[in-house]
């Protein structure tokens, strides 16, 4: 039996394939490796590029700016060195300088200053004939009231600061007291001051928004003629002429002012305290005469004027206490359907109620306009008065004369005053019916 060779198991040399695998593994890690590197080390080299980038250009814009720093500063001297060199002035008229240095004249400093006030006053809609402005030296105080349920003191005050001090005004000086401020400014150009009373009176613009009229009679026309007579013609027409009778224009009057659309009245001479040493005129009515004289003078004027609405009295302060005689007039009145307008040259006037009685239309004079003159300071006190009437009643009447040129363009002034203060013209047929008292 032939002898068995065991055979010896095959050995696997493991240990070097291993280290074959390990190689390769260990090229892939490095190659791994650099492509890690290479990917993290990109957006440093990127980042650091910008910032180089961004650094050049910072220092670029440095640069530049010196450059601009640099070339201002030469302008600037430059400028500075031309501004040191002399140069000759233009010729010019040495006249013109001497203009050119003068201040301004001191009437065109103060009208800049009032007209900033007239612009405050326009801007808070103050009516005209509302404010007081008076003059004494080189002190112009203006008086202003204001509607409390408009505005308060405080911001008609702003106002005013605001639009002096735009035109050159300095305030001086400012006080408050129980519904009263006083302003108190000066102007730069001159030693004039102005002083601005701001005070509430509501009870002025009670009828503010009412309609409110006034009818203008003026006296004594018949005698004038020409350019003086012309002039009055050119008033508004309802204003109404009172005419004389029995005088040279009187029924020429009468005929202009019907062809114009104006209302005429007679003016009738009455008898006065104190006849004949105070003479009313020719043909008046004197208190000794019977109802027929008193009739026939009558009907004459009227006949003479028929195109007058009615009558009112010249002087008569003694006829027009006279109840009889009145009587006797408003009769003859009533029969030629004429009214009656009492002109109130007394105090104890019964003519108005006498005319009431007779249920014919009748009226009565509020104020005359020209008396006890017709400066400015009488103009400002009519007004004044007029305004203050009108805060209790609709309709107001005054009386004025024509006797002069200065009375009519005084006329002129004060319908101008009276219309910017909210007044309308009515004619005295306009005014209202006569009213009839509750016990006759």
């Amino acid at each position: 039996m032939p002898k068995s060779r065991n055979k010896k198991p095959k050995v696997v040399k493991r240990r070097k394939k291993k280290s074959e695998s390990l190689g390769i593994y260990i090229v892939v890690g490095i190659f791994t490796s650099l492509i890690i590197w290479l990917i993290v080390k990109e957006p440093v080299v990127l980042l650091s590029s910008d910032s180089n980038t961004s650094q050049t250009e910072q220092t670029s814009d440095k640069q530049k700016d010196a450059k601009v720093s640099k070339k201002a500063k030469q302008a600037r001297d430059n400028k500075h060195r031309q501004s040191n060199v002399k140069t000759p002035p233009p010729a010019t008229n040495k006249a013109d300088d001497v203009r050119k240095v003068q201040p301004l004249p001191q009437a065109t400093q103060q009208v800049s200053i009032d007209s900033s006030i007239e612009k405050a006053l326009e801007k808070l809609s103050i009516p005209k004939g509302y404010y007081k402005r008076k003059k004494s030296g080189e002190l112009t105080t203006y008086s202003v009231p204001i509607d409390r349920s408009v505005m308060d003191l405080v911001y008609a005050n702003m106002i005013f600061k605001g639009e002096l001090e735009r035109s050159g005004g300095v305030l001086l000086k400012g006080t408050d007291s129980s519904g009263k401020q006083s302003l108190t400014f000066g102007s730069k150009e001159g030693n004039d001051k102005y002083v601005i009373n701001l005070y509430y009176d509501s009870k002025l613009y009670s009828t503010k928004h009412n309609p409110r009229t006034i009818t203008i009679v003026v006296d004594d026309f018949g005698a004038i003629g020409g350019e003086l007579l012309d002039g009055f013609f050119t008033l508004d027409e309802e204003v109404c002429f009172a005419i004389f009778p029995d005088e040279p224009n009187s029924i020429l009057t009468m005929q202009k002012a019907k062809a114009q659309g104006r209302e005429t009245i007679i003016h009738v001479p009455m008898e006065p305290i104190g006849y004949p040493s105070v003479n009313p005129g020719k043909n008046a009515i004197l208190v000794q005469y019977n109802e027929a004289e008193i009739n026939k003078l009558l009907t004459r004027f009227i006949k003479q004027l028929p195109d007058c609405v009615g009558i009112n009295n010249h002087m008569g302060s003694l006829a027009t206490t006279d109840e009889a005689i009145m009587r006797i007039v408003m009769s003859t009145l009533k029969e030629h359907d004429k009214l009656f307008l009492d002109s109130r040259t007394s105090n104890v006037s019964v003519a108005y109620s006498v005319a009431q009685k007779a249920h014919i239309r009748s009226f009565r004079n509020d104020t005359f306009l020209d008396s006890p003159n017709i400066s400015q300071s009488t103009m400002d006190a009519k007004l004044s008065q007029i305004i203050d009437m009108a805060s209790t009643r609709s309709n107001l009447i005054a009386i004025t004369h024509c006797h002069t040129p200065e009375k009519l363009q005084y006329l002129k002034r004060i319908i101008s005053r009276l219309k910017a203060a909210g007044f309308t013209l009515v004619p005295l047929t306009k005014v209202g019916q006569y009213n009839v008292p509750g016990l006759l």
